[in-house]
């Protein structure tokens, strides 16, 4: 990549940032208020994504799974993107009896040779079987009382909702009706690809059609502080300019009219093998 080509989409996109179709539409807020008593405990899959980030799931997802241990209705999906770690021992080592309880689900798939936050998260999502699907990232601690939290903004709005900590900083906290991501939005745009925009592409996809964004806010959001960047295991590493490059592919396409991702093909394909001892085709 060019430090030209960089510019040119900078340029672009700062040219975009006015256009009216990015101005049409409303970004629904929660106001915050509670209205609706919690009337159905709701499946929740909290959702994390890894290649290479042993180091970090492995100080966040027991914390995390203690934390929301008030929830019941409520599982954790790990799907291990060929991760060269050591991940898949360390889960025989320390989950099998949360595997067999049936509140960690763990999936891997050994094609990609790069990671892609986009292909990982769609696969991902489409293993979970909540109700709601939330993305959580490695080095991520959801905070005690998370998925009851979650569970309450659920009750708040049973459709077309977006749940985020917050539309300034989404920290890749990103969730939906799981319904709603597969056939109103059709999952994360793969064509975005490497480092950078492919949840607030989703957002705001999700806003162009009515969405309501829901958010729980810093109480339910820390990390391990880990200097680690991710786009070590990615195809292109310079994050800066694969932001810009995916942030003008995904302006442009809602300046174009898009609502829907991966527009005529399949996503979220892959061949996985689920807790060890089942395959699994998407």
């Amino acid at each position: 990549m060019s430090k030209e080509l960089q510019r040119f989409y900078e340029a672009e996109i700062v040219k975009m940032n006015s256009h009216p179709e990015l101005k049409a539409f409303e970004r629904k807020m929660w106001d915050g208020k509670i209205n609706n008593s919690i009337s159905k405990n709701y499946k929740i899959s909290l959702c994390t994504t890894c290649m290479g980030r042993l180091s970090d799931l492995s100080v966040c997802l027991l914390k995390n799974i203690e934390d929301n241990a008030d929830y019941d209705n409520l599982e954790f999906v790990i799907l291990d993107y060929n991760s060269k770690d050591g991940l898949g021992n360390w889960v025989k080592e320390n989950l099998m009896g949360h595997i067999e309880s049936g509140r960690v689900v763990y999936a891997r798939t050994e094609e990609p040779e790069f990671y892609s936050m986009t292909r990982s998260r769609n696969l991902a999502f489409k293993v979970a079987s909540g109700d709601i699907v939330n993305n959580l990232d490695a080095d991520n601690f959801t905070n005690r009382g998370f998925a009851s939290y979650l569970n309450m903004l659920a009750n708040q709005q049973t459709d077309r909702a977006i749940f985020a900590k917050g539309k300034k900083m989404l920290r890749g906290r990103l969730g939906f009706w799981k319904k709603e991501f597969m056939e109103d939005l059709c999952g994360y745009e793969e064509d975005i690809n490497d480092y950078g925009h492919d949840d607030w592409d989703l957002m705001l996809r999700a806003w162009k059609i009515g969405f309501r964004l829901m958010f729980f806010g810093g109480t339910y959001y820390a990390n391990t502080g880990s200097k680690k960047h991710q786009t070590g295991n990615m195809k292109v590493d310079n994050w800066k300019f694969t932001e810009s490059r995916n942030k003008y592919m995904s302006m442009k396409s809602i300046i174009e009219g898009a609502t829907k991702a991966n527009v005529g093909r399949e996503w979220g394909k892959g061949n996985l093998i689920k807790n060890f001892n089942e395959e699994v085709i998407l």
